[in-house]
């Protein structure tokens, strides 16, 4: 596969884990690997993405497959109740609470990470 290809798949997976609040372990165990090092080689660009794995992961993030694969990916595709731009270039994100502490450590953890994203222009 193309290494600039692999790069944009790379950073498609990234922005949309990172975005939904999951983990490196989280996917990994989602997609069945025996542990995070598989799938996070596909973040780092280092593997091929299988098939099999990028409509597991369509349909998690729930957006079609060209998205993860895209050289251009519109990130917020199948995403626009959670976020959406505004005027101003900023972004707004909805989060949900329960009242629980790990529910508000987690979410706020999302958020920086989100935020991390926004200044680095990465999102």
């Amino acid at each position: 596969m193309e290494t600039a290809l692999k790069s944009h798949i790379a950073e498609n997976l990234r922005k949309h884990r990172v975005l939904r609040g999951y983990t490196q372990e989280y996917i990994a165990e989602y997609l069945g690997k025996k542990d995070y090092t598989a799938y996070s080689r596909y973040e780092q660009g280092r593997s091929n993405l299988k098939m099999e794995d990028a409509l597991k992961l369509a349909e998690l993030y729930e957006v079609d497959v060209q998205e993860l694969i895209s050289i251009a990916p519109s990130v917020s595709a199948g995403y626009d109740t959670h976020k959406k731009h505004s005027q101003n270039g900023q972004i707004s994100v909805l989060v949900d609470l329960d009242g629980s502490q790990i529910s508000l450590e987690s979410s706020i953890l999302r958020l920086k990470k989100i935020n991390e994203l926004i200044a680095r222009q990465e999102l």
